[in-house]
């Protein structure tokens, strides 16, 4: 993957009860990345990568990586401005 760091965040998740819970062990993982933030500061989110991962115990971690779209913003910033 070619990510900027600093247009780059990285979210975790945990499911304790995945392997008891497998439909379920998402459902916090897709509310969040059901949220509109079309009017916030992250409309330009995109994710990049999904890792599912087992914690040893019966769950699982859920590793999501997201730009934030604002190196985009600021490469396209000095292209508006000469015009």
């Amino acid at each position: 993957m070619d990510l900027i760091p600093a247009d780059t965040r990285v979210f975790l998740f945990h499911s304790p009860n995945a392997a008891h819970d497998t439909s379920g062990a998402m459902d916090d993982v897709n509310q969040w990345l059901s949220k509109d933030r079309s009017q916030g500061p992250y409309a330009n989110l995109s994710v990049r990568d999904i890792t599912v991962t087992p914690d040893g115990a019966g769950g699982v971690y859920t590793i999501v990586v997201c730009t934030l779209g604002r190196a985009a913003e600021a490469a396209a910033d000095p292209l508006e401005s000469e015009g």
